[in-house]
Parts: C-alpha cells; structure tokens; sequence
C-alpha cells in the first residue's frame, strides 16, 4: 500500500450504510453482501468491455471474477442457514437486487468521481483500490453497528476478503502498473 502515494477511500461516514436495515438478519445480510458483491462484479465487467486498453480490461475481468468467488461463497453462507436450504439459487439471485457497489455508491456516483474514461492502467489501479477500500471500509462500518454476531462475521469476513483485494492491487501498484496484456 506504500506505492500508493497517501490516496485513501473518501468515503464519508454514512457512505453506504443506508443499505444496512435496522435488526438485519443473517439472511437479510447475506442477501444485502451478494447484492453488494453483484453490483461491484457488473460495473467492473462494464469497465472491461468499455475498456480500450488490455491490461485494463484485464484487470477489471479479473476484478469481476473475483466478485463472483465472493458471491459462491455467500450463496454457501446463505445455504448453511436453516431457513436458506429451501431456496434454489436462481430464486435468491432473483430476490436480491444490486442497489449499490461493495463501497455504497452507485455505478454513476463513482463514474462522477473518477472524470475520465478511458481510462490509464494506473487510473484503473487508482480506481480500484479506492472502491476495494471503500467496499472494506463499509463492511467494517457495518459490521460495527448490526447488533447479530451472525450478521456481524458475515460482514467481517467480507471485510477481511476486500483486504485481500487491496493487498493484490497494493502490490500491483507498488511494481507501477499493470502488467503488460499477454
């Protein structure tokens, strides 16, 4: 994170907790974590198929990717409970709506805040590692304030997985870039 040049997430306090409902359930929070996860995965596959650049659009499928791991594993929290095991998957992806990204904001909100596109393969690390600081940022956030230990190991566990994003794209950035698209 060093390379990073001091650039941390600007998400205010509140950012994104308007979607964390008082007294969440486990269930509520896996479904609110998977639409989080499946908005986040949208936009960045969005950014790679609007990407002109290949190590960008790499990075950013691989990006998606990723919040498609994140995705199975909740769909298995989800399933794990005892009122979830009823549910095929297609039914729940249906139930949930993505309203946001990981960080809280919407796809527009975080277009308006980035100004340019296309985009530089340091301007998508830049951008990358500020909405996988935010989206830890907010599971922190809102693993601080939900009142169900359930509820709150769903979100840490996000948490500590987006930290492993920001670990990968730390490393990225501290080697000046992405590699070259091969």
């Amino acid at each position: 994170m060093d390379a990073w040049h001091g650039l941390v997430s600007r998400a205010g306090v509140a950012q994104g907790m308007w979607l964390l409902e008082e007294g969440e359930t486990p269930a509520g929070a896996l479904a609110l974590a998977y639409g989080l996860e499946e908005g986040s995965r949208r936009f960045y596959q969005d950014l790679a198929d609007r990407s002109s650049d290949a190590a960008c659009r790499r990075l950013f499928a691989l990006l998606a990717e990723a919040e498609v791991r994140h995705e199975d594993r909740l769909w298995e929290a989800y399933r794990a409970l005892p009122d979830g095991t009823s549910t095929g998957r297609s039914a729940f992806e249906h139930a949930v709506v993505p309203r946001a990204l990981e960080g809280g904001l919407t796809p527009d909100e975080v277009l308006a805040r980035t100004g340019t596109f296309p985009l530089t393969p340091e301007d998508a690390l830049d951008l990358a590692l500020a909405l996988e600081a935010d989206a830890l940022d907010l599971y922190l956030r809102m693993a601080w304030v939900v009142g169900d230990e359930g509820v709150r190991a769903v979100f840490l566990r996000t948490a500590e997985e987006e930290k492993a994003h920001l670990r990968r794209l730390g490393e990225l950035r501290g080697a000046h870039g992405l590699p070259e698209a091969g």
